[in-house]
C-alpha cells in the first residue's frame, strides 16, 4: 500500500504546488517508486512545475471516462511519475463522495512507495477529506497575515471535520455536528467541544480527545525573506496548541528565490536545476516528514 503525503494551504499563491513538485523530486533520491498527483480539481497547474507544457490525461479521464489509473500516469522531465488534475471542466471541482473514495482507494493501491498529492487551495469538503485521509499531512504558508490566518482556518476546519465524521452517526450528537459544520464556527476551542460531549457521554469525549491527540500536521514556511519571519512558526504553534490542542511539527522553511519564476517560465524542474544548497532545504524537510509525521 502506498502512503499518501497531502500538501495543502489555506489560500492560493503561497507556493504549494512548487513545494509538492520539488518534494517529490527530493523523495525520488531515496525511493524509485514516487508518484506526484495534482489534486486540484478546478485549476490544475502542477504539470508546469515538473516540466510539462500540458497536463495531458489525468483525473478527469480516470473518473469520467473509465481510464485505468495506470493509463493516466505520465513520465515527466522531473523524473517523477505524474497524474494531472483538472481545469476548465464544469463540475470537476465538486465530485461526489463515491468519486472521491475511488481516487483515494486507487492511489493507496498504486504500485508506489509514496504518493505526493498537491491539493487545491481552500476549504472545500473534497480538499479537507483528501487531507484528512492522507497518511502524512503538510501545510504550506508564507509570512503574509492572510496566509497565516487562512492556514489556521484550514487546520481548524480540517480537525473539526475529522471530529464531525466520528460523531455524525450518533443521533444524540446531531446538534454538535450541526455546529461543527457551521461556517460561524461555534466552537472557538476544542475544549468547548469536549465539555459539551462530556455532558452527554464521557466515553465519546475521550474518543474525540484521542483523535485530536493523534492528529499530526507538519508546517512549512515558504518564501522566507527575513530571519525574523521564523517567529511565525512559534506563534502558529502556540495558537494551534492553545485552541486546537494540536502540536504542529515545524518542518522547516524555504528561502525566497528569484530563480523559481524563471525556472517555471522555462519549464525547468527547479530541484534538478538549482544549487546543492537549495536542494538541501527540500531534503531536510523530506527527512522530517518521513521521520516525524
Amino acid at each position: 500500500m502506498a502512503e499518501i503525503i497531502a500538501v495543502a494551504s489555506g489560500k492560493g499563491g503561497v507556493g504549494k504546488s512548487f513545494f509538492s513538485a520539488n518534494l517529490a523530486m527530493s523523495m525520488k533520491k531515496l525511493y524509485d517508486a514516487i508518484l506526484l498527483v495534482d489534486g486540484d480539481l478546478g485549476g490544475a497547474n502542477l504539470h508546469s512545475f515538473v516540466g510539462l507544457k500540458a497536463q495531458g490525461k489525468g483525473i478527469y479521464n480516470f473518473l469520467k471516462e473509465n481510464f485505468r489509473i495506470e493509463d493516466v500516469i505520465l513520465e515527466t522531465p522531473a523524473q517523477v511519475d505524474f497524474i494531472g488534475g483538472s481545469s476548465d471542466i464544469l463540475g470537476m471541482a465538486h465530485i461526489n463522495n463515491f468519486e472521491k473514495l475511488k481516487i483515494l482507494n486507487h492511489l493507496k493501491r498504486a504500485n508506489y512507495k509514496y504518493v505526493v498529492m498537491d491539493l487545491g487551495a481552500g476549504t472545500s469538503y473534497n480538499m479537507i477529506d483528501f487531507f484528512n485521509f492522507s497518511d502524512k499531512k503538510v501545510l504550506i504558508m508564507n509570512s503574509e497575515p492572510t496566509s497565516i490566518e487562512n492556514s489556521y482556518g484550514f487546520l481548524k476546519i480540517a480537525l473539526y471535520r475529522k471530529i464531525e465524521r466520528h460523531l455524525f452517526k450518533d443521533p444524540r450528537l446531531e446538534n454538535i455536528c450541526s455546529k461543527l459544520r457551521s461556517r460561524s464556527m461555534n466552537y472557538q476551542r476544542v475544549d468547548d467541544i469536549l465539555e459539551e460531549l462530556d455532558r452527554i457521554d464521557r466515553k465519546i469525549s475521550e474518543e474525540v480527545l484521542e483523535i485530536v491527540s493523534e492528529y499530526k500536521v507538519g508546517l512549512v514556511l515558504n518564501m522566507l525573506k527575513f530571519k525574523k519571519e521564523l517567529n511565525i512558526f512559534y506563534g502558529f504553534e502556540n495558537v494551534s496548541k492553545k485552541y486546537l490542542r494540536i502540536s504542529v511539527e515545524k518542518l522547516g522553511f524555504l528561502p525566497y528565490d528569484l530563480y523559481v519564476s524563471e525556472s517555471l517560465k522555462k519549464l525547468e524542474p527547479y530541484y534538478l536545476n538549482t544549487t546543492d544548497s537549495n536542494r538541501e532545504f527540500f531534503d531536510d524537510i523530506r527527512d522530517l516528514i518521513l521521520k516525524k509525521l
